[in-house]
């Protein structure tokens, strides 16, 4: 038997620490839940609200989200306190609002991109349950970044938009994902790849989410956007008026 000194154990414990074993499907999606508290516990989330900090590059602003299981969503968006803009989702109609437009309709493209806040699995819904909602899933490897060897796991919705997540095989969270699409669609519908950063999970309800994401430019790694979420929480009293516009 070959006998290493303890300089090259050390590397090649290092060296296996960042290797993935190969997992089917099934055993990823299901450590994932059990990883964020296990599935009744993400299925008991039928609502969830936010409140967040965002950083741009040329503002920063404070907003509160929140999402249902029913298909609703609305985000208010403040600057030094006053209501600078909206947008909402009541089930099929989406809408925005600002104070020098009052309320319309918004784009095709933009109701989509709220729809996919609310399937995408880190707010009311889990990763257990894509497949389920008519969403697809599939096993695409590893992939080495930043010294861990991420599953990569893509998804694709119902309406065909396509997500690549990350899922650190230590802790079995999404620690990433790709996407291409624009930032702010109808500011500028122009697509590039965009990768989020998932990071400071913490448990609310007995449920772990991430309360900080971090938006870079895949091609030249500049951040885009940075929110950083003040309080979660689960299953508050909703007045279904709220996701109507005024």
């Amino acid at each position: 038997m070959t006998k290493f000194p303890p300089i090259a154990c050390a590397f090649l414990a290092l060296g296996l620490a960042g290797t993935a074993r190969a997992v089917d499907l099934d055993t990823l999606v299901s450590q994932n839940a059990a990883a964020r508290g296990g599935e009744p516990a993400i299925a008991s989330v039928d609502a969830y609200e936010t409140d967040i900090r965002i950083v741009e590059p040329q503002f920063a602003v404070d907003g509160t989200y929140v999402a249902t299981r029913d298909g609703r969503m609305r985000i208010d968006v403040r600057s030094e306190g006053e209501r600078v803009f909206t947008e909402a989702l009541d089930r099929e109609r989406a809408w925005s609002w600002d104070p020098e437009n009052g309320a319309r309709d918004t784009s095709a493209v933009g109701a989509a991109a709220l729809r996919h806040g609310i399937e995408l699995p880190f707010k009311v819904f889990g990763l257990h349950e894509m497949r389920g909602r008519g969403h697809r899933l599939e096993l695409a490897g590893t992939e080495t970044l930043d010294g861990v060897a991420y599953h990569v796991l893509r998804a694709t919705l119902s309406d065909g938009f396509e997500v690549t997540y990350y899922v650190n095989p230590e802790t079995w969270l999404i620690e990433r994902d790709r996407q291409r699409r624009a930032l702010h669609v109808d500011a500028d519908p122009a697509p590039e790849w965009i990768e989020t950063r998932y990071e400071d999970y913490r448990p609310v309800a007995g449920v772990l989410f991430p309360f900080r994401q971090v938006e870079r430019r895949v091609a030249t790694g500049e951040v885009l956007s940075t929110v950083t979420v003040g309080e979660i929480r689960i299953n508050p009293r909703l007045d279904a008026s709220r996701f109507s516009p005024p």
